[in-house]
């Protein structure tokens, strides 16, 4: 199985979709699908991805392979799919050097994705093998918002506080300009 096709098949599955509704979803055949998550089309053209990245609401660069995706993207955004599929220590080194703006807006994004697992956790019979593996995602999602939220503080005030300090420097050097 190629890259591409364990990615669309993890998001599929997170989806609880079978094959067949996701070629429903993208306008594309359950062979292309099978295909494509098999391996058998290990570089499925551009505008099919596209279309399975809509139905599967990712963004195409989300299914391509992490090779293709630094060399075509350059680094890896801040997104929820990535947020999902990295290691703990690649997530948390993401984390380190990523905008106040990109924290944020994986925050929201994290946030939707909690409450969306939520809802379908509600779909399923209690102790039901979809409803444990829904909970088991509703963890993870909400361990890593918590570590998203958490840089995102940290940031605020390391950015309040060089704002301070800045402008502590500005008072100073006036001060000693009027004297």
């Amino acid at each position: 199985m190629s890259n591409i096709g364990e990615r669309v098949q993890n998001t599929r599955l997170m989806r609880m979709w079978t094959q067949a509704r996701l070629a429903k979803e993208a306008g594309v055949s359950p062979t292309t699908v099978s295909a494509i998550e098999t391996g058998k089309v290990g570089r499925p053209h551009f505008g099919t991805l596209g279309k399975l990245a809509r139905a599967l609401r990712v963004a195409p660069e989300e299914l391509l392979d992490s090779g293709e995706s630094i060399k075509q993207q350059g680094p890896v955004p801040l997104s929820l799919g990535w947020a999902r599929e990295t290691g703990e220590s690649e997530f948390e080194h993401g984390l380190e050097g990523a905008s106040l703006k990109s924290l944020d807006s994986l925050t929201h994004g994290l946030d939707v994705e909690q409450e969306r697992l939520q809802r379908l956790y509600g779909e399923f019979p209690e102790g039901s093998e979809q409803a444990r593996f829904i909970k088991r995602q509703v963890r993870e999602v909400a361990g890593r918002s918590g570590s998203v939220k958490a840089s995102a503080i940290v940031r605020r005030n390391q950015d309040d506080a060089k704002r301070t300090d800045e402008h502590g420097r500005v008072a100073e050097s006036s001060n000693q300009s009027t004297n």
